[in-house]
């Protein structure tokens, strides 16, 4: 009984905390919808600034994802189990808050006013610099704008969150596997899915003399595959000098949206001691990420109108002109982690565990986690 409760005192605590965690990503998903804003500037232009703007976030979640599988060296017995909830949190580098759009071969883009340093996804919350859409007017034929957005904040802080559900059951030889499931969960306007495998076995078994040796030696593979969506909301621009052929179809827009697919796989050599309460473990490993991004849909952007007559008072001759962009992004990042050290413990209390991690690497990892765990 003692246990249960202590059980749901430490789940209240961690799924506090967990909400702290998902009103974050949530934060950094508001970030995103106002970043569809970069989508006025055409694919090309757009796809470059997009690029740069959340790249720390899939960095930090790649790296997210490559954590939380271990909470010990020693493979679980024959049926022993772990039910674990955690959450990683991806600490960004100072050189990924930031960067320069005057260093960026744009297209149709030109800085027109405010700094030339803009912010990324997980940068500073201040107002990035102005940028201009720049387009060849037919009428003049000079170059002139035709519209403007401001660059996005950041979120404020530079840790990208994400939480995770864990099982591991023993099988033979020492060995344990581990599956982490999550079926599509919808919170505000995001929709994720997750999947993941994973195996960790004993190397003491192999080794002469390994069973005497006064450390668990054990390798660790795992792999984890993740979906998620949220909505977009970019509206045709309105003025007296601009004319929207889809103005009669305004449900064309509704099917924006950014789709992401994240996976990681990671690999480990582990060194730990189980005591009678505390387990801790080192170890050294390898990890890849990869991200792509893609929004279907229908986006609006403004150029000009190639029918513009000054002297003709009919909307279809208007200076400027609405036109349809259809999919328009198309991403891919590789998680900039590769070597990488860790160290954590479990902490039993009964059939209770409270772990913690912390893996170095070019995207540093803290994760926590709480758990019923048998061996």
């Amino acid at each position: 009984m003692k246990t249960v409760l202590q059980f749901k005192k430490s789940l209240f605590l961690f799924v506090t905390c967990l909400l702290i965690s998902l009103a974050g990503v949530n934060t950094a998903t508001a970030q995103f919808d106002d970043a569809g804003e970069i989508l006025r500037s055409g694919t090309n232009d757009a796809n470059l600034l997009l690029q740069e703007y959340l790249r720390p976030f899939a960095n930090g979640f790649g790296a997210d994802l490559n954590s939380g599988w271990i909470n010990s060296a020693r493979p679980y017995g024959t049926l022993g189990f772990d039910l674990r909830i955690s959450a990683g949190i991806a600490i960004v580098p100072t050189g990924d808050r930031s960067f320069n759009v005057d260093e960026l071969n744009f297209e149709n883009l030109e800085r027109v006013n405010g700094p030339s340093e803009a912010q990324t996804a997980f940068g500073e919350d201040v107002q990035g610099p102005e940028m201009g859409v720049f387009g060849t007017n037919p009428f003049t034929g000079l170059r002139q704008e035709i519209t403007r957005f401001t660059m996005p904040e950041g979120t404020g802080y530079p840790y990208v969150p994400a939480p995770m559900i864990q099982g591991t059951i023993g099988i033979i030889k020492d060995t344990d596997i581990s599956l982490r499931y999550m079926p599509t969960v919808t919170y505000e306007d995001i929709n994720t899915s997750l999947f993941g495998f994973g195996v960790k076995h004993g190397l003491n078994q192999w080794l002469p003399g390994g069973s005497a040796l006064p450390v668990d030696l054990s390798v660790q593979l795992g792999y984890t595959n993740l979906t998620s969506d949220f909505g977009f909301e970019v509206d045709p621009e309105e003025g007296q000098d601009i004319y929207n052929p889809y103005a009669g179809n305004p449900s064309l827009w509704d099917n924006q949206a950014l789709e992401l697919e994240a996976t990681g796989f990671t690999g480990n050599f582990l060194v730990g001691k189980n005591l009678p309460i505390i387990s801790v473990y080192g170890g050294v490993g390898f990890q890849t990420s990869s991200m792509t991004l893609k929004s279907p849909g229908s986006y609006p952007i403004t150029v000009f109108n190639e029918d513009y007559n000054p002297v003709d008072s009919s909307e279809e001759t208007r200076e400027k002109i609405i036109e349809r962009l259809d999919e328009p992004i198309d991403l891919s990042f590789d998680g900039s982690n590769s070597i990488h050290a860790m160290a954590g413990f479990r902490l039993r209390l009964s059939l209770l565990t409270i772990s913690g991690s912390y893996t170095l690497s070019n995207y540093p990892v803290a994760n926590i986690g709480v758990g019923l765990s048998f061996r």
